[in-house]
């Protein structure tokens, strides 16, 4: 037990910080290639480099995340939350293939979650990303 109390207060604490980059990235107050280090940094720490999840393929994330069969929630969410910011900051500095890819990557994995509900309190559930990557894909946008 002790050691699943960590994993989540670890979890959480990389949550906290995917806050404040999405916070950053919507405020448009980060410096040049602040996002992008912090994006890099949390994605490392969770346990999946960012550059790996760009490369790989929607099918090979999902064997990553879930090696066998069964998916971890804290890592899936953190990879999912990690590529929706990414879309978002690839969107925001005109990176349109990127964020098309990393949205579709974070919807993925967003689905996979959904039926696990609240997985972290105060953090936004699967459902509610994914109505945010839709409504960008409409054209719409996060709502802050």
């Amino acid at each position: 037990m002790p050691q699943k109390d960590y994993i989540l207060r670890q979890i959480e604490m990389l949550g906290a910080a995917l806050v404040a980059i999405r916070k950053k990235i919507l405020g448009g107050g980060a410096a040049e290639g602040e996002v992008e280090t912090r994006l890099q940094e949390v994605s490392q720490q969770g346990g999946l480099a960012l550059d790996l999840a760009r490369a790989a393929t929607p099918d090979t994330i999902r064997l990553l995340i879930a090696p066998t069969g069964e998916i971890e929630p804290g890592g899936c969410w953190l990879l999912a939350e990690t590529l929706y910011l990414d879309g978002l900051h690839a969107r925001a500095i005109g990176e349109a293939d990127r964020a098309l890819d990393s949205l579709a990557k974070a919807r993925m994995l967003f689905l996979l979650l959904k039926p696990m509900g609240a997985f972290l309190v105060g953090f936004p559930e699967a459902s509610e990303r994914i109505a945010e990557i839709d409504a960008l894909a409409n054209d719409g946008g996060p709502d802050g």
